[in-house]
């Protein structure tokens, strides 16, 4: 199944942070933008999944318009699909 979800992409001291107004606890950051935007993806499918598999509801997009931008932020749309989509949780773990 798709998702989009507005992400928010803000220059920063350390490179770019991103945010997802909808999804608390949803953030990232990348050397760049296209590395920010990369990690935004996972991050955000990472992120439904976890509420997916909690049973838990997810909070519709806000509309474009309604988010408010300071000088440094810049609006984009992520779509992630999770048909098929599995966690590698354990990628860190030693076998």
């Amino acid at each position: 199944m798709k998702y989009v979800y507005p992400a928010v992409f803000s220059q920063e001291d350390m490179g770019v942070g991103v945010i997802f107004p909808d999804l608390p606890g949803c953030v990232s950051q990348g050397d760049n933008y296209q590395k920010a935007f990369d990690y935004a993806r996972e991050g955000l499918s990472l992120h439904i999944f976890g509420i997916l598999e909690d049973g838990e509801k997810l909070p519709a997009p806000s509309r474009l318009e309604k988010i408010k931008l300071e000088n440094n932020e810049a609006l984009a749309l992520i779509e992630v699909d999770l048909e098929g989509f599995k966690p590698d949780w354990d990628r860190n773990e030693k076998h």
